[in-house]
């Protein structure tokens, strides 16, 4: 059994798989195609959803990562062929889909992770099936803290299977989700600092109160237990 809590001592959260078959989280599968931007996406929404770096997917649409994008715009999801002409999805509609703050200052890549919530992990992270992160069961409106500092790229319900979501950039390499939140109390565009709370444990589209917590390291699922555990 592994103990940590939302500051570095380790004693809050106790780790358990109580069942290794729990249902994996939403898939889609967009490769080789594009999708159309509807209300509320933006390039880091799109990019998780289909599983791909939003570097990758700014640079496949020769965009940058923190654009405007418009509602009924075509997003490119694979890269370009050598010989294709330069990809730039028409809009249907001159609406942003959301609106983007860009920050001033440059973000380095953690050093040290810290546990986002107190609880219990039920569920922990796999590859083989598709478990993206771990669940961190608690009570009703437990605070959620970001594990790092970074900046909140997307805040929102727009991602199916997945409630209240956050997703937090820490650098140009890693990004971290905390998803099925009753309440989101930052919003796109803040710095957050480690350790601050970002959110209140919820189940929003979930069977249960529980932080779905995802770590990202260029668009890739990792285990967060090894960083966390470092820590």
């Amino acid at each position: 059994m592994i103990g940590a809590c939302a500051s570095d001592s380790p004693s809050s959260v106790s780790v358990y798989d109580t069942n290794p078959d729990v249902r994996p989280e939403p898939v889609t599968t967009f490769k080789g195609r594009t999708t159309i931007v509807k209300a509320g996406d933006n390039l880091y929404s799109i990019a998780f959803e289909a599983g791909f770096d939003t570097a990758d997917v700014a640079r496949w649409n020769n965009m940058d990562q923190d654009d405007t994008i418009l509602i009924g715009q075509e997003i490119r999801l694979y890269p370009p062929n050598r010989n294709s002409p330069t990809f730039s999805g028409a809009a249907s509609k001159t609406i942003p889909a959301k609106n983007i703050v860009v920050p001033t200052q440059d973000l380095g890549s953690p050093s040290k992770w810290i546990w986002p919530t107190q609880g219990e992990v039920i569920s922990q992270f796999s590859a083989q099936h598709q478990r993206n992160g771990i669940h961190i069961a608690g009570e009703n409106g437990t605070p959620v803290s970001a594990s790092a500092a970074g900046r909140v790229v997307y805040a929102g319900s727009g991602l199916i299977g997945f409630g209240r979501i956050i997703i937090v950039k820490h650098s140009e390499e890693f990004l971290s989700v905390y998803a099925h939140n009753s309440r989101i109390v930052v919003n796109e565009g803040d710095s957050v600092q480690q350790g601050q709370k970002i959110a209140e444990m919820g189940s929003t589209d979930a069977d249960r109160v529980k932080l779905h917590f995802e770590i990202r390291q260029f668009g890739k699922p990792v285990d967060p237990l090894k960083l966390l555990s470092s820590g």
